[in-house]
């Protein structure tokens, strides 16, 4: 399984290095190699998975003589789910720009840096060491400027890719500035072991403190967090596909970094209050925003903004498991969405040109009511129910996030079925002209007299 951790982590890379090989009217057949190679990829990341719940992790690793991991890559239950996303989300959005491109002279660049980034993102959650994650934090971070700027003759596309590097340049300075911390106060740290040594990390408070809160600057920065969140609006000036992992994947980075490295990151108070007051900060900030925007994209790029803020807080409330949940959730959804948004205008303007559905009302609207709220009320319930079948008490923490999924999940619910009940009891009607088809008759021919 050590060969097969490497051949996952490095196909998609491999492959776009082979296709930048290929001519540049070649670039048809560059995209289908890279679309072929990650879903290769993400094929060997389901077995990958499958040994890992069933085996325990899987390593492939370089070490010292005492053991220490000197450089590689780790797969636990958390890393094979992470790659599982990356390589699956990655593939989805390398099927769709081989159509989405098809004619563009970007198209053999897009295929090139997509490969390197999913290899890179893929390398950042599987990382072993911790100078092996920040290497592949800043690769990625590199290609996707890289993407970000395949329209570079676009004034919008040159000022997104400019809010970009500043923002990682602050955000990568940090996560290096915390590497250096480690590296003098403990000699480097092997990321397979961090979980059993982190009570010697803790009993050095200071060096502690200080690495925790420059890995939360790195997230906030990464994640577009207050202050560092104007970065993520300026890119809509990217290709949809570009969006798609961007919103999908590199975005969630901060969550990823401070889920890997959670037994220092809560060790330190002062960095787990930072990280809830930003998060929450984030959270009223991309929300409102996105409620008012107009556009499709900017609504999407506001409404991640908000769902990063709501992942960086709930790390800060130490609940990483809702964290790592939330992440690959969002990073499907979002992805799927912003391949969407086309057909979503497309839907927004028949819904603005048709005449408005009655709300439903009375008998109807208070079932619709009471079952948006007992059942996904019952189905927290039974989930708390299997996952702590001792019957303990919840803590506080736990009780919040419980409490606004209950609250989330009703009001999404509600929505869905009063449209659903819109729909069966009012068919709209289109607002186009209806064509009629008349029937034609031979006429019987007129007699000419003279």
């Amino acid at each position: 399984m050590t060969a097969l951790l490497l051949v996952v982590v490095a196909l998609p890379a491999a492959a776009a290095l082979l296709a930048a090989a290929l001519p540049r009217r070649s670039a048809q057949l560059a995209a289908r190699l890279g679309s072929l190679a990650t879903g290769a990829a993400f094929g060997l990341a389901i077995v990958l998975a499958a040994h890992v719940a069933t085996a325990g992790p899987v390593d492939a690793v370089l070490e010292d003589r005492s053991g220490q991991a000197i450089v590689g890559l780790y797969a636990d239950e958390v890393a094979a789910l992470l790659l599982l996303l990356v390589t699956g989300v990655s593939a989805v959005v390398q099927v769709f720009a081989s159509r989405y491109l098809q004619g563009d002279e970007q198209a053999g660049r897009f295929s090139l840096a997509t490969g390197v980034l999913t290899t890179s993102t893929a390398a950042l959650v599987s990382a072993a060491t911790l100078i092996g994650l920040a290497l592949a934090w800043t690769a990625a971070g590199v290609a996707l400027c890289v993407l970000l700027a395949l329209y570079a003759s676009l004034p919008a596309a040159r000022e997104g890719v400019r809010r970009t590097a500043r923002t990682f340049v602050i955000a990568d300075g940090a996560l290096w500035l915390a590497v250096a911390v480690a590296t003098i106060s403990w000699g480097g740290i092997d990321l397979r072991t961090l979980g059993a040594d982190a009570s010697g990390f803790a009993a050095d408070s200071l060096a502690t403190g200080l690495f925790a809160c420059l890995v939360v600057v790195a997230a906030i920065g990464r994640s577009a967090q207050l202050p560092l969140q104007r970065w993520l609006p300026a890119t809509l000036a990217a290709p949809t596909p570009v969006s798609a992992l961007l919103h999908a994947g590199v975005v969630n980075g901060g969550g990823v970094l401070l889920v890997k490295l959670s037994p220092l990151f809560a060790a330190s108070a002062l960095a787990t209050h930072l990280a809830f007051a930003v998060g929450a900060a984030t959270v009223v900030y991309g929300t409102t925003l996105m409620l008012v925007k107009t556009d499709v994209k900017g609504a999407l790029a506001l409404s991640t903004v908000g769902q990063m803020g709501f992942m960086v807080m709930t790390c800060g409330l130490g609940a990483f498991a809702a964290a790592v949940f939330h992440l690959v959730a969002h990073g499907m959804y979002k992805a799927s969405l912003f391949l969407g948004s086309g057909s979503a205008v497309r839907r927004h303007v028949r819904h603005l040109q048709a005449p408005p559905r009655p709300q439903p009302r009375g008998v109807v609207l208070g079932w619709i009511v009471a079952c948006s709220a007992v059942i996904p009320a019952a189905a927290l319930w039974l989930a708390h129910a299997l996952l702590h079948p001792s019957g303990a008490a919840a803590s506080q923490d736990v009780v919040a996030l419980l409490v606004f999924a209950w609250v989330t999940a009703g009001w999404a619910t509600g929505r869905r079925w009063i449209a659903t009940a819109n729909s069966a009891r009012h068919p709209r009607r289109s607002s186009r002209p209806r064509l009629r088809c008349w029937r034609w008759t031979p006429r019987s021919p007129r007699t000419l007299t003279a």
